[in-house]
């Protein structure tokens, strides 16, 4: 038996080498957060605490992220590794230990070895999945401590039917609780493994473990609560869910229950409809510029109807599942939309086990009537020609990750290159578009991003306000250079003068007359300081 499951994890873990090696992408991601997990990191190691550098103030305060992942990330670089390359290897690593424990837990939950290598096996041609496993995001550690909290709690479970220890010292129950608890401190989302493991222990009415779940999260969430507190920082959470578009502020907050059901029934259709059917079946790309037809609403339905039923099949953590997709799904349909499937990637694995274990469910059923329940252990195999369909996704994946950056962003990078070898720019402050990517290749360099305002007068205030010298006009492809930066330089472009150039797109990084603008603004100032 040992030998065989030794054979069966080395086989995935050659076969998940295989797949991960041929979709990675060395580069840094272009997304800008990857960068700004890096600096916090650099913060906490270098001993500045949870902190982000602000020019003109020094180090203040983080509040953006939670702290858990960039946490990580620093007790790395305390031990002098300082390597992209190995941070997107460690998010690798979370992932195939992620598919060990669910893969492990569905075989004992389910009594099948091959649903359970299912599980583990076909998330790994996943390509949105591979993707964040090879770029430096919190997903891949949130996932991990996820599915770590799911696993203590089977661990619990079965160490409770065994009755031969006090189960209330369990070190399983512990760990299912700070699991949840770090996932948190990943991902605010985490609100939802802490949701599902209160109650798990509701719905089993374990009065005692209740209470100490609830007692461990209140203690473990309270220090960072107080340092919020004292900080005098706001989530900015709320916020975000009032606002209409937090790319577009002109467009205003919510105003009535009217919009906010419309932006919910938005989120639900891109992040459930669309996310759920993009995750199980890569090959199918969802338009997520549109509304789904009918018949792509009834598919994605049938898909959550088949994950739900899964979860109740597996009887025991079937409120826990229950209660873990229906606060996700919550929070999807709050949080802002726009960024297609992203939001879903870090519970892929977790929609894989209930689909593919309520679709195993459905066929139980159907063999039994039929009398051929003999040959029930072996069917979950016919999910795996799954793997077929998915390659194609997978190559393409690859293909993307061997790309060299677009010219765009060459230019972007070759000019942050150029400043950062001269000596007369180091110390100044550069207002661009992805102030973190900027950064990252001119470390000796201020950057900021622009104020979002169509009123030039405001975007030209907050360059002052920002101390800013130079300014980089660049065509990454994002509309607020066009709605916001562009124009206020155009209307008052005496105040920029061109220092360098590239070509095809034209990129300029351009001085900023801070001195001329101040003067020419000064009444302006007055009347919107007002």
């Amino acid at each position: 038996m040992k030998r065989n499951l030794f054979f069966v994890i080395a086989l995935m873990t050659i076969v998940f080498a295989i797949v991960y090696t041929y979709v990675f992408d060395p580069k840094l991601d272009l997304n800008g957060d990857n960068v700004h997990y890096l600096n916090l990191a650099k913060n906490i190691s270098d001993g500045h605490g949870y902190t982000t550098l602000v020019v003109g103030e020094g180090f203040r305060p983080a509040s953006h992220f939670p702290p858990g992942y960039s946490l990580i990330l620093s007790m790395f670089m305390t031990l002098g590794v300082q390597n992209l390359l190995v941070f997107k290897i460690l998010n690798g690593v979370f992932l195939l230990v992620s598919l060990f424990m669910l893969a492990y837990t569905t075989w004992r939950l389910t009594q099948n070895a091959c649903l359970g290598i299912v599980i583990a096996v076909l998330p790994m041609f996943s390509p949105q999945l591979q993707h964040f496993a090879n770029i430096v995001m919190s997903e891949m550690s949130y996932l991990f401590f996820t599915i770590l909290c799911f696993f203590s709690l089977y661990k619990y479970d079965a160490l409770r039917e065994k009755q031969k220890v006090n189960i209330l010292k369990s070190p399983w129950l512990y760990l299912a609780i700070v699991s949840a608890v770090v996932a948190y401190y990943i991902r605010t989302v985490g609100t939802s493994c802490l949701f599902a493991l209160l109650v798990f222990f509701l719905f089993r009415r374990e009065w005692k473990q209740l209470l100490i779940s609830a007692f461990g999260i209140v203690l473990l969430i309270l220090p960072w609560s107080i340092r919020n507190k004292i900080h005098g920082i706001e989530s900015r959470y709320f916020g975000t869910i009032m606002t209409v578009n937090p790319w577009r502020p002109e467009e205003g907050t919510i105003s009535s229950v009217g919009e906010m059901w419309d932006k919910m029934l938005k989120n639900f259709d891109e992040t459930v409809i669309k996310g759920f059917t993009e995750a199980l079946f890569p090959f199918v790309q969802p338009n997520y510029g549109e509304i789904s037809s009918l018949q792509e609403i009834l598919f994605g339905v049938l898909i959550l109807c088949i994950v739900f039923w899964g979860a109740w099949y597996l009887k025991k953590f079937r409120w826990f599942l229950f209660a873990f997709f229906v606060a996700n799904i919550g929070l999807f349909m709050l949080w802002h939309g726009g960024n297609g499937v992203r939001y879903v990637v870090p519970i892929f694995p977790i929609i894989y086990l209930c689909f593919y274990v309520g679709v195993f469910a459905l066929l139980e059923l159907l063999l039994i009537y039929l009398n051929l329940q003999k040959i029930l252990k072996y069917v979950p195999c016919i999910f795996l020609l799954m793997i077929f369909l998915m390659l194609p996704t997978i190559k393409t994946q690859a293909s993307i990750s061997k790309m060299p950056y677009p010219q765009a962003y060459k230019n972007y990078f070759s000019i942050a290159e150029k400043i950062n070898k001269e000596k007369n720019y180091k110390g100044a402050v550069v207002c661009c578009r992805k102030p973190e990517l900027f950064e990252y290749y001119a470390p000796n360099v201020y950057t900021v991003n622009y104020h979002y305002s169509k009123k030039s007068e405001e975007v030209i205030l907050d360059l002052i306000q920002k101390k800013v010298d130079y300014v980089v006009l660049e065509q990454l492809g994002y509309s607020s250079t066009g709605l916001y930066l562009y124009p206020a330089i155009m209307n008052h472009a005496e105040l920029f003068f061109v220092i360098l150039q590239y070509a095809n797109p034209d990129t300029y990084l351009l001085y900023f007359d801070r001195e001329s603008a101040e003067k020419k603004l000064k009444d302006y100032e007055w009347q919107y300081a007002e």
